[in-house]
């Protein structure tokens, strides 16, 4: 008995197989006999090969499970690293299963390949599935496309690349500045194509450079660099420089962003109900801009909004730098913006409107088939009218008189929000008081 006992304990370093395809190495081994089989106890370097399936396991030690002189089950503690054809897989402990091929990670997980990174609390690695279950703290880094998946649990297809991420998901890019940072959250979340393809689901938050946006649900294409939120999309953020800061909030549907995977957003589409308010914080710019349409396009210039196109029954509400107000309606309308003042305005499409003047005193109602507005310094400085243009002009003071004219164009200009000349061109038919005043345009 004593022989026997002697002959399943060695303390010497060995390298000896299970099968013909694997090989166990360690500094110390300790074999027991149980009546399941035996149970092999390796300690110090111990070195794990599968010849047929090109796979590798270190650790400092192992406890190996054989039974029927096949190895049924092993556990690796300590610096362990999992090595195969296709990844690195790193941990402080691992459940491993030979014939199912499936391992259960533990304690700092790290999943490398190529240029991937999955870390984890717990990752369990289906081989012959090439799946990845992880939960614990979950990121999935893409070192070449600079964007991290974080998420407390994620199922990841390797092959596929292609995954879930559940329970509170994270999507966020790694910035090359402060200012250009972008953070997309849901409540889950699939991927696929390298992080070219994701959506999102329920509660979903954007964060870009100041620009906070809220829906239901969303998309992302990477080739497109477009961001697609719906269900009741909303989004608000400040936008500043050196001259001025506006606060801006949108409304519609749906919502589609474009180059939210770049360091600067490049077009913003508002669609279905879509409105916009921009308005200026300081008292020195005390100029607003609101738009409802069936859609907006924003295009954006150095993080501001430079362009407004407003299609499908289109209507505007501005108030100007000097207190002159515009309430406009069209089929399209369509703005300019430079450096975040209102530098040109078009209506289109039998377009309908009123302009007031900064005391309120002169009221000029205009109709065409296509108006244009022009702008000094954040103030009106001339309205053009074409095709059917109409305009009644009263002045409450009795500085300017009352006019009305219509004709093939019709040009208003104002000075200091004073309308100061009138020129009207084919088939002008219209009416004048003069002002009792005399100063009459």
């Amino acid at each position: 008995m004593f022989f026997s006992l002697l002959l399943l304990w060695h303390l010497l370093a060995t390298a000896s197989p299970v099968d013909a395809a694997e090989l166990i190495r360690a500094d110390r081994s300790e074999t027991i006999l149980r009546d399941a089989g035996v149970l092999r106890i390796e300690v110090g370097g111990v070195s794990y090969r599968h010849t047929d399936r090109a796979l590798s396991v270190n650790a400092d030690s192992a406890r190996m499970w054989i039974t029927g002189g096949v190895l049924s089950r092993a556990r690796f503690f300590g610096r362990v690293t999992y090595r195969d054809s296709a990844r690195t897989l790193v941990a402080d402990a691992l459940t491993y299963h030979p014939q199912s091929e499936l391992a259960t990670f533990r304690g700092g997980v790290r999943v490398i390949e190529q240029d991937r990174l999955l870390s984890a609390r717990r990752v369990t690695y289906r081989k012959k599935a090439n799946l990845l279950e992880a939960d614990g703290g979950v990121v999935l880094n893409y070192s070449r496309k600079r964007i991290s998946f974080r998420s407390p649990a994620m199922t990841y297809h390797v092959l596929a690349d292609s995954g879930l991420g559940m329970g509170g998901v994270q999507v966020v890019r790694l910035p090359e500045t402060p200012d250009d940072s972008l953070a997309v959250r849901s409540d889950s979340m699939h991927f696929a194509d390298l992080g070219d393809r994701m959506r999102f689901s329920g509660r979903v938050r954007m964060d870009h450079a100041g620009m906070r946006a809220r829906a239901s649900y969303g998309r992302y294409f990477g080739p497109a660099d477009r961001l697609e939120l719906g269900g009741g999309t909303s989004a608000d953020w400040f936008q500043t420089d050196e001259t001025r800061a506006d606060s801006v909030t949108l409304n519609a549907e749906r919502m589609h962003v474009h180059g939210a995977g770049g360091n600067a957003l490049d077009t913003i589409v508002l669609i279905g109900a879509a409105r916009l308010r921009k308005e200026a914080v300081q008292p020195e710019n005390d100029d607003t801009q609101e738009v409802l349409a069936d859609t907006v396009v924003l295009g954006m210039a150095e993080g501001r909004i430079a362009t407004m196109d407003a299609s499908g029954e289109a209507s505007t509400m501005l108030s100007t730098r000097d207190g002159a107000s515009v309430d406009l309606k069209g089929s399209r309308i369509r703005m300019g913006l430079l450096r975040g003042n209102l530098d040109s305005l078009t209506v289109q499409g039998m377009g309908i409107g009123a302009y007031v003047s900064s005391d309120s005193a002169a009221v000029s109602r205009i109709s065409g088939g296509s108006i244009a507005f022009s702008f000094e310094k954040g103030a009106v400085r001339e309205v053009r009218i074409r095709e059917r243009a109409r305009c009644t002009h009263r002045s409450g003071t009795e500085k300017t008189g009352d006019i009305r004219l219509s004709g093939d164009s019709v040009t208003l200009r104002f000075d200091d929000a004073r309308l100061t000349n009138v020129h009207a061109e084919g088939g002008v038919r219209g009416r004048y008081k003069p002002a009792e005043s005399g100063d009459a345009p």
